[in-house]
């Protein structure tokens, strides 16, 4: 398959999504499949889609002593710039598509942070930017939309290659090596199994290497950033960053529970514990059995007086012939009949046999 056959099937990809309601970098798996193939088997199809491909992957990975992380963010980068060149080949009427701000969040975060200015000026060169001042690229005359389409699918390849050599870090055990072992290894062998032997030879010859870093997360380098808009605008509201059609989504989290586990609903409580419609309640194991203290005094037996209103007699204070006869009322208080001071005057007199307070 030729570059041109793969600049056409690019370019339907791109328009079947936008007919989706989605304009973006290219998703569809099946052509991510054979170019990815395409790429481990020849390495140099990177020159066909794209004249600097070898220059931007140097400039982007030369001098970094670790190259897992080099190699995401350069991915990132690469997949930035993707996105320019498809909003311009989808989207040419859209005004705010023909200004880049140097001065953006993803210009200064994750294209400078990758790659050099002069070859990030290049790339946007061939989308048809020019420097308006220090601060801003400007499309002053649109390029063909077949020369967009051509940008868009190398830096896609470009993007692919960085998968691509990712998965020989993680099969070779270590991402702890110069940059250019690992291009040449990548040029001179013909799939991801032979990369890693040809690199373990060369890492055997030399000293042991160091175990491979731990992977940083996939949200590391999927910020929500675009090239439109200045750093203060990048923290708009989530409003904005919703209906923003350049912004990335990552799922909420929700945050852990701090309440107390379920314990049961509480008449199902009430059912264990008193052994009605459940099983009877058990204590602990470590928990002691119940059992009174021998030092606390037994309790005296409670008496219901009548609610009469003259003294109360003998047979109302006497208990049961096992229990002492107990009296709730004081001694003092015996021979005098008790006033029904909660009452009004008027409504406590109008009582039949109610007695009257004295003065």
């Amino acid at each position: 398959m030729g570059s041109t056959s793969l600049s056409e099937d690019y370019r339907l990809c791109l328009e079947r999504e936008l007919r989706r309601g989605r304009a973006g970098v290219c998703g569809d798996p099946s052509l991510r499949a054979v170019l990815w193939q395409i790429l481990v088997e020849d390495f140099d199809l990177h020159g066909a889609l794209q004249d600097d491909a070898l220059a931007l992957l140097t400039d982007g990975l030369w001098g970094r002593a670790d190259l897992g992380p080099a190699l995401r963010g350069l991915a990132r980068a690469f997949e930035l710039l993707e996105l320019a060149a498809v909003h311009l080949f989808l989207l040419p009427w859209r005004k705010e598509f023909t200004t880049i701000k140097t001065f953006s969040g993803g210009y200064v975060h994750v294209l400078k942070g990758a790659l050099s200015e002069d070859l990030l000026t290049r790339s946007f060169q061939r989308m048809g930017y020019a420097r308006r001042d220090d601060h801003r690229l400007t499309v002053t005359t649109p390029p063909p939309t077949c020369q967009l389409v051509q940008v868009a699918l190398g830096c896609y390849a470009l993007r692919l290659e960085c998968e691509i050599m990712d998965e020989v870090l993680a099969q070779l055990g270590t991402s702890l090596l110069p940059a250019e072992a690992l291009l040449a290894a990548r040029r001179a062998s013909g799939d991801v199994a032979s990369c890693v032997a040809w690199l373990q030879q060369r890492l055997t010859r030399a000293d042991e290497p160091p175990p491979l870093p731990p992977r940083s997360s996939t949200g590391t380098y999927g910020c929500s950033l675009d090239l439109y808009r200045g750093l203060e605008e990048d923290e708009g509201s989530e409003e904005e960053e919703v209906a923003s059609v350049y912004r990335d989504t990552s799922p909420m989290v929700a945050p852990p529970a701090t309440g107390p586990a379920y314990e049961g609903r509480l008449w199902e409580q009430s059912a264990q514990v008193w052994g009605v419609g459940g099983p009877a309640w058990e204590a602990p194991g470590d928990s002691p059995p119940y059992r009174v203290s021998e030092e606390e005094p037994e309790l005296a037996p409670f008496c219901f007086l009548s609610l009469q209103h003259g003294p109360p007699s003998d047979m109302d204070v006497a208990g049961p012939e096992s229990f002492p006869a107990h009296s709730c009322l004081p001694p003092s208080g015996l021979a005098e009949p008790p006033l029904h001071t909660w009452l009004p005057r008027p409504r406590g007199g109008a009582l039949a046999g109610a007695p009257q307070a004295g003065p």
